[in-house]
């Protein structure tokens, strides 16, 4: 990647400022690989209701979510795990395959395959974001439709609580 057209995103305020900004100007698909859904940033009513907004206003939408950890990621945002189940047909979880886990940990969001955010673990306080770089952001998908097309849906994340 290129990191002289990324611009530093320091802490988990800013990082979920951006993550909020990108999902709610995104036309077609948002991708997310994630740890865990870190409550600070995906667990808040902000990102749920831009997500809500991004996927009712715009035709033919999708949503992937592709998690590390099934049950942390209902426990740290259950407003974005009730969506994705409300809304089905938008919103698909996949959770890694168990020999993947240990060995990804990065966490990255993309929008329209164009405008991406990235941090090499979630514990990072730092993060870049690609705001003019639609190669850095193609590379990434790429990267992220590999482990996509290998992971299993996330059963867990599509059952409603009773």
């Amino acid at each position: 990647m290129d990191d002289a057209t990324a611009e530093l995103v320091t802490g988990a305020a800013e990082f979920a400022a951006r993550a909020e900004h990108m999902v709610g100007n995104a036309k077609m698909e948002v991708a997310l690989l994630t740890q865990e859904l870190d409550r600070r940033v995906y667990g808040t009513a902000a990102f749920a209701d831009a997500l809500r907004r991004f996927v009712l206003q715009h035709s033919h939408t999708k949503v992937r979510v592709l998690v590390n950890s099934t049950q942390a990621a209902v426990a740290n945002s259950p407003r974005l795990v009730e969506l994705g189940r409300g809304l089905t047909s938008f919103v698909e979880f996949r959770e890694l395959q168990p020999q993947r886990q240990p060995v990804v940990r990065e966490e990255v969001l993309i929008a329209d395959g164009r405008v991406m955010l990235y941090r090499e673990t979630p514990s990072d306080l730092e993060a870049k974001y690609y705001e003019a770089s639609p190669a850095a952001a193609r590379l990434k998908l790429k990267e992220f439709n590999l482990l996509w097309d290998e992971s299993e849906p996330a059963q867990e994340l599509r059952k409603l609580g009773i």
